[in-house]
């Protein structure tokens, strides 16, 4: 089986995890919104892979390169889950397949 990743989730992940980070960063955090967002990363990580381990590493580039002041794109958050042996499909990879 092939490790693949879409783009599309990639950039949820990152929104979601800068809107928790906003709302932890706010005086009055609705922690209502932060589960929400949290049960939101949890869904993707599962559908991208079951083992617990490789959703850490992939959740840990997703956090660190997020703050990638170099380069603002999502390439260095691509290269290291690329790293990991994963593949990015894009919607225009996926409709050049079909």
């Amino acid at each position: 089986m092939s490790k693949e990743i879409n783009l599309i989730d990639i950039a949820k992940l990152q929104k979601w995890y800068i809107d928790i980070f906003e709302q932890e960063d706010s005086d009055y955090p609705d922690y209502r919104v932060i589960g929400q967002k949290n049960r939101h990363i949890q869904r993707i990580l599962n559908k991208i892979t079951p083992d617990k381990e490789e959703q850490r590493k992939i959740w840990d580039i997703i956090i660190h390169e997020s703050w990638n002041f170099e380069d603002r794109t999502f390439k260095p958050i691509c290269d290291g889950i690329r790293a990991l042996g994963y593949k990015i499909i894009s919607k225009e990879t996926q409709e050049n397949v079909k």
